[in-house]
Parts: structure tokens; sequence; C-alpha cells
């Protein structure tokens, strides 16, 4: 097999051993929203037990996203691995239609947008390399026009890469996407706090006396049954009175965002995933995470803080109060925030690489109309760079 790997700015190809090695599964193939949701307790529980531990592939996360984002052109298609009467395997997809001379053609896709972002193939351990190939195939099989195939945003640690990699019958384009900063939780919190920056620590002191200085300050972290739906809303307001709320990039700037995290919430709710993390003061909500727990990782996805409180650094003391009790727990082993920003340094954050991934069946039609022109722009780009 050969696949293009693509590193910042060098392409090189790579030769790879055929390891295909699969047995029968029986695979399902969903189209419709009834159907989905008979697969949701067992979806969301291969997706708390992968190796990824991304929530964004549960069935919560998945299903709110078809259910308010796709465009108009679009559809969708899931496909299951059932060994037995036990899910393996999970591969949700967008279907997009592309158009050539006149004829429809198709790309399947898992897209990265501001609401989600790494939506992986799922497999349970240790059969990723008998279920992943299955799905694919499976995908392939269901398409006679299909262009490719696009998974986006991977990380590093994610099983679909290493599967992918010794795919036979498919070119393989692998492209650095980006970087996600996740915190390791090794020392007591102690420890963890003193490797911290002498003034970061300072910084963390002053801010939590002036903080106590104000009444009724209480931080509550909160999980499972305690971890209500209602609490949306308290975050939907201290967006808007943050910087989100006047570059307009707040959740009630957008129906289908309101909509999308309500129904999210809900199922996140309902299969024991959802938390939040909340500091309250003088009778309101300063600093407030919606969060997401899976077996040994917490994800923090949303962030907002009162930007009145600025002085008490509310987002700040909310994260350590996070961090302290993942050190306290016995069972989690990282802080995942996905994304990259400035202030993760503060923290003394780990990195992650995340990939794009395009497979190009071995076709006509996927040759000329999937990889030669992703050929092409690379070179072109290759050339501007110069």
């Amino acid at each position: 097999m050969q696949y293009y790997q693509k590193n910042f700015k060098t392409m090189t190809v790579i030769t790879k051993p055929n390891l295909f090695n699969k047995q029968k599964l029986q695979i399902q193939i969903v189209k419709d929203f009834d159907k989905l949701q008979c697969h949701a307790d067992s979806w969301n529980r291969l997706a708390f037990e992968a190796t990824q531990q991304l929530p964004m592939s549960s069935y919560a996360w998945v299903s709110s996203y078809f259910e308010h984002y796709l465009q108009a052109t679009e559809s969708w298609i899931c496909l299951f691995a059932y060994q037995g009467s036990e899910l393996v395997g999970v591969m949700p997809l967008i279907v997009t239609p592309k158009y050539f001379l006149g004829f429809e053609f198709i790309l399947l896709l898992t897209r990265n947008s501001t609401q989600s972002c790494s939506i992986d193939i799922l497999a349970k351990k240790g059969l990723e390399n008998i279920v992943i190939p299955t799905l694919i195939d499976a995908a392939k099989k269901s398409y006679s026009n299909l262009i490719g195939i696009r998974l986006e945003r991977l990380p590093d640690n994610s099983p679909t890469i290493v599967v992918l990699e010794n795919l036979p019958n498919v070119t393989l384009v692998k492209e650095f996407d980006s970087v996600g900063a996740y915190l390791k939780i090794t020392d007591s919190f102690e420890q963890y706090r003193a490797n911290l920056s002498s003034n970061f620590r300072s910084n963390l002191n002053k801010a939590a006396k002036k903080l106590h200085q104000l009444t009724g300050v209480k931080i509550s972290l909160l999980t499972k049954d305690n971890a209500d739906v209602k609490f949306l809303s308290e975050l939907i307001d201290v967006e808007v009175r943050s910087w989100k709320g006047s570059t307009g990039t707040a959740i009630c700037d957008s129906l289908a965002d309101i909509f999308f995290y309500k129904s999210l919430t809900s199922r996140l709710l309902e299969a024991g995933l959802l938390e939040w993390h909340i500091l309250e003061a003088e009778g309101k909500v300063i600093a407030i995470n919606l969060a997401v727990r899976l077996k040994r990782v917490i994800l923090v996805w949303k962030l907002a803080y009162d930007p009145n409180y600025s002085k008490c650094s509310p987002g700040s003391i909310l994260m350590e109060q996070v961090v302290k009790s993942a050190c306290e727990s016995d069972n989690i082993d990282e802080i995942n925030l996905m994304t990259d920003h400035a202030w993760y340094d503060n923290w003394k954050m780990d990195k992650r690489d995340y990939y794009n991934i395009r497979l190009y069946p071995h076709t006509a039609i996927s040759f000329l109309l999937g990889f030669l022109p992703m050929y092409i722009r690379q070179k072109l780009r290759k050339l501007k760079q110069k």
C-alpha cells in the first residue's frame, strides 16, 4: 500500500505492508434518527471506553450535530459493527454531494467546526484492526460514485490513524492540522502547583484574596444527576457578558447553536457524561465551564467568565479548583481542552498533535476527482511558499 503523509511543508511517499486482517462482523447502516437512537446507549459506552476519549464521537454529540448543523444539500450515514449482540464499532459520516459534468459524486466526511471537532471512528479496544477496515469497506461499497472519505482532526493517539496507514486498496493522505492542549494528572495538587511559575502562583493567590472579599463565594463541580441542563442558561448569560457577546460569537448569537447545546446537554446528561464547573459570587454565576466526563478524562469544552470580575480572575480560580479535584481523584488521568491558547501555558499543559486523514479508493473516479485535484493543490501551494 502507498500513502502520502504531509508534515507541515513536506510530502513524502511511504510504502506500508499489507497487514489487513478481518473477521466477519455484522454491519448495520442507519440513515434516519429513529433507528439511530436504538444504538444510543451502547454507542455512548463505546465512546466512554475508547482509547481516544473523545466525547465528540459519542451518540450524544454526533446526533446533536447531525440534527442542527447539516447543510441543505447534505445528509448523513452511520455504520455500526456488531459482534453478535455487542456493538464493537461506529463510523458516523456526513454525505456531501459533488457534481462534475452534470453527474453526482459523493464525498464522505466528518467536519471540524467551532461546535464539534475530532469525530473519530470508534472500535472496541483490541478489535481496531478488524473493525475499522470492515467499516471502511462497508462505506466504500455503499456508494459506487465515491470520491473519498475525509476524517478531520484526529488526535495522534487515535488507533484509527495506525490502522488506516496499513489499509490496502486505498491511497491515504495524512496532513498535520493543529495542536491541542491537555494536562496530565500525575502529581499531587501541591506538587503540581509548586511547578507552576512563581509569578502565576502569586497572581492566583492575589486573585483568590480579592475573590473571597466578595459575598457568597461558592465553587460547584457538578456531575451526573447534579449536572442539570438548566445551567446552560447560566453559560449563555455569562458568555453574553464576556468578550464573546461583543464579538457576536456567543451561543445566543446563533439559533442553531442554542438548539445544538440544548440537545447536546440533554443527551450528555442522559448518558451520565455531563459536567458543570461553576463559580458564584454576589448571588450570580461569574465563571462556568461546560465539561464532559469520560472514563479517565475530563474534556473542558466551553469556558466563560464575567469580565466585570476580571480582577478576581474567576476563570483561573475555577480552573485551579478543577485541577485540584482531578489531582485528588484516583480515576482522572487527563484534563483535555482540545484547542491551544497562550494562557494554557500558565498551567504547564502538554500538547497533542491532530491530523486530517483523506482516503482515496483505487478507482478512476476517486483518482480524477479526489486525489489528483488534492495533489495539484498541494504542489501549487508549495510553489507559492517558495
